[in-house]
């Protein structure tokens, strides 16, 4: 990207949260925090954060169920410093035991944190029920019990078990030469064990019968979340979902959000979202509102999924979606830290790499019957999982629950 005056680069791990044993639910979050506390050039998180924003730029790390990230953004003349920063953190990092015992501490806040946020609980819940015992099922974070098992042997474990060429994509976008990233990677790299990459845990999709979770919690609203089992990041059908997305709950147009906000006034916030996985995903709903408003709102979503499946969805509302799926995609790929997730995120899940027009393609190749055939599989009556949280009283719970199977 010569036209820019900064470059991305991020290093991204193939391991999350579906890989941990129960024991050590939370070790590749915690990792991902520990990593940042010092290494024998940098030795804390004060020394390495100021090596980065001294010169104007960020840095930052994320986790989720099947990745960690950690990446930099920083003007292009500075980039050998911030890949020598980042190379120093995956390669050189202390792991102290003070650290780790302080980290425990300040993740076990960041949990409660969560647990405190309504929008954030209701999706914990709809994982727990969809996937149950299954380390899809739990959260990325972990709990307070699992975090605090967790010792310093078991994060040198778990590194030198992911943390290794097989299993590392760096990425890199902006005013940079592809010779001089090269230079830099066998620079810090050449020498480390291939290693081996990890198989994880398939998802089974056995569900036979709608799946309800309700929570009592003190709050101004409910909240509620809908997940339908559906087809991994890596089927062919995928784009047909994305657009079904868009369709029924992304934007302002979208089926949703006019019928459940614009029309009925039903809630302010209402949105569809897609978790995908390499074997499996959740078709998300999620809305908040007025508690005596919940069952005309489930109502209203399940008569919007129905529509959909029987047959009403027009090639111009198809076409509209296919546009905005490639302006949003196309506008997001401008900024260099975004194009460095797109491309390393292609080649660490998908396992190759793909250029826009690649992508353009397969958005145009999808047919309104493609969205309406996917349609008809995710949203069936059995594969139905209902989280809700909100200001219930504790002896309305059965009552609410008995109701709910009786709509769903």
């Amino acid at each position: 990207m010569p036209h820019m005056k900064s470059v991305a680069i991020v290093f991204g791990i193939g391991a999350g949260s579906r890989y941990e044993v129960q024991k050590h639910q939370g070790i590749s979050h915690l990792i991902e925090h520990i990593l940042f506390k010092g290494t024998n050039k940098r030795k804390s998180t004060l020394e390495i954060s100021q090596v980065i924003e001294g010169i104007g730029g960020e840095i930052n790390a994320s986790t989720s169920k099947e990745t960690t990230h950690l990446y930099a953004k920083v003007p292009q003349e500075q980039f050998k410093t911030a890949f020598d920063v980042l190379a120093d953190i995956i390669l050189n990092s202390l792991m102290r035991e003070e650290d780790l015992h302080k980290e425990k501490n300040v993740i076990i806040e960041e949990i409660k944190k969560y647990q405190d946020i309504p929008e954030e609980l209701v999706e914990i819940l709809l994982d727990k029920i969809m996937w149950k015992n299954h380390p899809l099922g739990r959260p990325v974070l972990g709990d307070e019990k699992s975090v605090s098992n967790i010792q310093r042997e078991d994060l040198l474990s778990y590194i030198n078990k992911f943390y290794h060429p097989k299993n590392l994509v760096i990425s890199v976008a902006g005013n940079i030469k592809i010779a001089e990233v090269i230079l830099q990677v066998e620079k810090y790299f050449k020498i480390m064990e291939q290693g081996v990459v990890k198989n994880y845990l398939p998802a089974k999709d056995n569900q036979k019968n709608t799946q309800i979770g309700i929570k009592f919690k003190k709050s101004n609203q409910t909240h509620l979340s809908f997940g339908f089992p559906g087809i991994s990041r890596l089927d062919p059908d995928k784009y047909s979902v994305d657009l079904l997305d868009i369709i029924l709950g992304s934007g302002l147009s979208s089926r949703l959000f006019q019928e459940i906000r614009a029309k009925k006034s039903l809630a302010y916030d209402i949105h569809s979202f897609i978790q995908y996985f390499n074997d499996t995903s959740s078709f998300n709903i999620y809305a908040g509102i007025d508690s005596s408003k919940l069952r005309e709102t489930i109502q209203t979503i399940l008569e919007e999924l129905n529509k959909i499946k029987d047959d009403n969805l027009k090639e111009n509302e198809l076409k509209k979606a296919k546009e905005m799926y490639k302006g949003a995609l196309s506008l997001s790929l401008e900024s260099t830290l975004s194009r460095a997730f797109w491309l390393g995120n292609r080649m660490l899940l998908h396992g190759r790499p793909s250029t826009f027009d690649e992508i353009k393609e397969k958005i145009e190749e999808v047919k309104v019957k493609d969205v309406q055939k996917m349609a008809q599989n995710i949203f069936t009556k059995d594969k139905i999982n209902l989280s809700i949280v909100g200001p219930f009283k504790k002896k309305d719970k059965e009552e609410y629950n008995s109701l709910l199977q009786k709509l769903c």
